[in-house]
């Protein structure tokens, strides 16, 4: 209690602490004195420079059985408690005088105050797990750090996303980026029975700058992350109290419990080296499996949690040759996922094939028509004068208008080539996502790359052909009723479906 110990001592020279604890919402001690010391206001104003600005403090000083004196920091008035105590002092006879400090903190901008580091520590080595891991879960609900102020403090000290600061200090710790994502994938290989008053990971205990005068929040700190790990990589595990209750199912099937106070010691952070390693990136199903195949065959005793050997090496060890014997399999996915990507480029060309295909055989169909058309005329008239006729002119029109058919089957077909061909290869994508990773497939698949480039192919292709294909059309439309309308405008009004128009079948005038 150094932060208030000059204020305390002014008034009450020879006191001695009954009772202290702090958490993250409050400071409270109880202390007794039996000699009252009057001093000048100035001098108690002096002394109360250590509550920060966010929280508010309440002292009471209670003479024997008498009522209490009350200092508020919510509206200090100095002078009345040197009064108040004054006049309570004036009838002292040996009794003890009892003083309540009641500080309430408030957490503002993830930031908290802590009075006294050592009080801190001591309330929460006395919560139990399940309170311990639901007072610090709160901490992170609106944030990726947290950051203590500390009273006294000589040295700052910081975890992945928790610090402890001096009070001048500002350290912004940045917090764990993939902290969501970890803890979904732990929610999906793991169970554990607490896990809705849990919101943690390994990395928020494990200290990456030490103050090695902080011997107990050291222990406290890797205790917890060392039990975090636990639960990040067994099958099942549930709290009750201080002891956790556990079961991995690896080459061997191990349950038991453990007291969380034999975590403290330093032969326990293999467990949070094999989580990191298994958190890591990678395909973390398969590496978690591998890790419970190693630790099941490291315990010292079957059902205690203390592992012999160096089970985190031969965790990596086994790793390696893990991967090298999946290499081949690897290769032979990588080969087929390139071989599928050759066909879906060769699928590309045989849309556009197909369509150009369609092109090639109704022009030549058209082509043939005319030119036909044109030997019977040079034949049968020895002349090129008035080849389209009305009979031949609603023929070729007929035939023009086949061609315009054809063209939107073949257009609607090839759009459906394509629908198909994207489908086709979203389910390639997705039927690889059990075996490889996301990126591991983008990067095979080349960013899709090719894929577009076959989609811009096709697109580029349909609208050259479609083009040509009515460009064709209009040209013979056009000549044909160009010829009709030069040689034959003057006798349509005598054929029988001008006449039945008309109304001139019948002869009638």
């Amino acid at each position: 209690m150094k932060f208030i110990d000059e204020f305390i001592k002014i008034l009450f020279p020879e006191y001695s602490v009954k009772s202290s604890t702090e958490n993250i919402q409050e400071f409270k001690a109880s202390l007794i004195a039996n000699k009252f010391k009057s001093v000048q206001i100035e001098f108690l104003e002096s002394k109360f420079n250590f509550l920060q600005s966010r929280d508010s403090m309440h002292v009471s000083v209670t003479f024997g059985e008498s009522d209490p004196v009350i200092l508020s920091s919510s509206k200090i008035d100095f002078e009345e408690f040197i009064k108040g105590l004054e006049q309570e002092a004036l009838h002292l006879n040996d009794e003890i005088i009892s003083i309540v400090i009641t500080i309430n903190k408030a957490v503002k901008d993830s930031s908290c105050t802590i009075y006294d580091l050592q009080c801190f520590v001591n309330t929460l080595n006395s919560y139990t797990i399940g309170q311990f891991f639901q007072t610090f879960s709160k901490l992170f609900e609106v944030g990726q750090s947290f950051s203590f102020k500390v009273f006294g403090l000589n040295k700052s000290f910081y975890t992945s996303s928790i610090s402890f600061e001096q009070l001048s200090e500002n350290m912004k710790v940045q917090g764990t980026t993939k902290r969501k994502e970890i803890f979904e994938f732990f929610k999906a290989q793991c169970h554990f029975s607490n896990v809705e008053h849990f919101g943690l990971i390994p990395s928020d205990f494990k200290l990456m700058e030490s103050d090695a005068e902080q011997i107990e929040l050291n222990q406290m700190l890797n205790r917890y992350s060392s039990l975090i790990s636990i639960i990040y990589l067994f099958d099942i595990t549930s709290v009750s109290g201080n002891s956790i209750e556990f079961k991995i199912n690896g080459y061997k099937s191990i349950k038991g419990t453990s007291h969380i106070s034999i975590l403290s010691q330093t032969e326990y952070d293999e467990y949070y080296n094999i989580y990191e390693w298994v958190y890591n990136g990678g395909n973390l199903t398969d590496k978690i499996g591998l890790a419970r195949n190693i630790i099941s065959l490291h315990f010292r005793i079957a059902g205690e949690l203390y592992l012999q050997g160096n089970p985190f090496q031969s965790v990596k060890s086994s790793f390696k040759v893990y991967e090298k014997q999946n290499i081949k399999q690897y290769i032979e996915i990588r080969n087929k996922i390139s071989d599928q990507l050759l066909d879906f480029n060769n699928r590309a060309n045989k849309i556009v094939e197909t369509f150009a295909s369609g092109f090639q055989k109704s022009t030549l169909a058209l082509i043939s028509f005319y030119i036909s058309a044109i030997v019977i005329r040079v034949l049968s008239k020895g002349d090129f004068v008035n080849i389209f006729s009305i009979d031949a002119t609603v023929l070729s029109l007929a035939f023009l208008s086949g061609s315009i058919i054809y063209y939107w089957v073949s257009r609607w077909e090839i759009k459906e080539q394509r629908r198909r061909f994207v489908s086709s290869y979203e389910n390639l994508k997705r039927r690889y996502t059990d075996l490889l990773e996301p990126d591991d497939i983008k990067r095979i698949l080349n960013n899709d790359n090719e894929y577009l480039q076959d989609l811009s192919f096709i697109d580029k292709k349909r609208k050259v052909y479609s083009r040509m294909w009515l460009t064709v059309v209009i040209i013979l439309v056009s000549t044909t009723l160009f010829l009709f309308i030069t040689y034959n405008l003057s006798q349509l009004s005598d054929t029988l479906i001008f006449k039945l128009i008309h109304g001139k079948s019948c002869g009638c005038e």
